[in-house]
């Protein structure tokens, strides 16, 4: 037996890395990725970033004009981007809720609902306009809402994590094993899983209030889905900046996650048809049945509805959310 032998047999084997060394890691190679890009025609604008407790400062980056006129950053760019994100939002100030409070989210949709059934829709369709109040207690127990503007207290009964609290402050903290969670959780057959998880993460920021480390998860985890952009000069419904991070989803919407551009909290999500767009149903290939002269039929395929591109389709904007001691008190 050699020296090294020896020295092999004498030590112990070191410990694999943990979640916060990997992340680190793959924070590293995505920023090397990026120094060297082939040359192209970019448009260059300085992304503004706030400062954060890691001192990230204004960024500029490279940009690419679309045929929209909306500048869109690259796809590694984007990915650099979200891991800024979610190295801002791990350093945030957080208090967890007790089991016994309550989590309030109030929020602002403009929407199609079933009285647009049979209609173009287009831009200059007017949308339905709701407010919606929810309560959820932290330990997942039970659900408040309301009906005709009385206080209902419900068993939720099966939750999804990213519906309660419990659930989602259990979840792993590694963005890989945060996505192998969801994709088992959210097996949904006929979807592009990616388009599922894309949104299950917009609910999971809009729904609760997330722990720094689960959201800097979510971040890290968006960055590795495939065709996610991020838009630094986005506005919402309310003509204010935002920072948009988006994908498009079933091939005809852009589904935008929107933050605030300088403090990355959640403010809402938004979904404009790329192109138009025509909802068939039943789906090519699927066949539906229905009750004829007493016989069981096959169901005519028909247009549900149809929206023209540029439509938006559903905006929703979270407009408070706390933690409260009971349901029905607000923040």
């Amino acid at each position: 037996m050699n020296d090294v032998e020896m020295l092999r047999e004498a030590w112990d084997r070191p410990e694999p890395p943990g979640p916060a060394a990997r992340s680190a890691a793959r924070d590293a190679l995505l920023a090397r990725a990026t120094r060297r890009r082939p040359r192209r025609r970019w448009v260059v604008r300085a992304l503004a970033v706030a400062a954060s407790a890691v001192a990230i400062a204004t960024v500029t980056t490279l940009v690419r004009t679309t045929g929209e006129g909306e500048p869109a950053i690259p796809a590694a760019n984007a990915q650099v981007m979200l891991i800024r994100i979610a190295t801002a939002v791990q350093n945030k100030t957080f208090t967890p809720p007790r089991d016994d409070q309550w989590i309030y989210t109030e929020q602002w949709m403009q929407s199609f609902g079933k009285e647009y059934l049979g209609k173009h829709l287009t831009p200059r369709t007017r949308p339905l306009n709701t407010v919606e109040e929810f309560w959820t207690r932290a330990d997942g127990k039970q659900v408040g809402y309301k009906v005709d503007g009385e206080l209902q207290i419900s068993d939720p009964g099966s939750r999804a994590p990213e519906n309660t609290y419990a659930l989602l402050a259990a979840l792993p903290t590694d963005p890989d094993a945060l996505l192998a969670e969801f994709r088992k959780f959210h097996e949904v057959e006929g979807v592009d899983q990616d388009d599922w998880l894309f949104e299950r993460f917009a609910v999971t920021l809009s729904q609760n209030i997330v722990p720094p480390d689960l959201e800097a998860a979510i971040f890290r985890a968006i960055a590795e889905l495939p065709g996610v952009t991020v838009n630094g000069s986005a506005v919402d419904a309310d003509g204010r900046a935002v920072l948009s991070v988006s994908r498009v989803v079933e091939g005809w919407r852009d589904f935008e996650i929107l933050l605030d551009p300088a403090t990355y909290a959640y403010r809402g999500r938004r979904e404009i048809a790329i192109r138009d767009y025509e909802e068939r149903y039943p789906q090519p290939g699927v066949k539906k049945f229905t009750m004829k002269d007493g016989k069981r039929v096959p169901m005519a395929p028909h247009v549900e509805w149809s929206i023209e591109k540029g439509t938006t389709w559903r905006v929703f904007t979270r407009t408070r959310v706390g933690i409260v001691n009971e349901a029905g008190q607000k923040p």
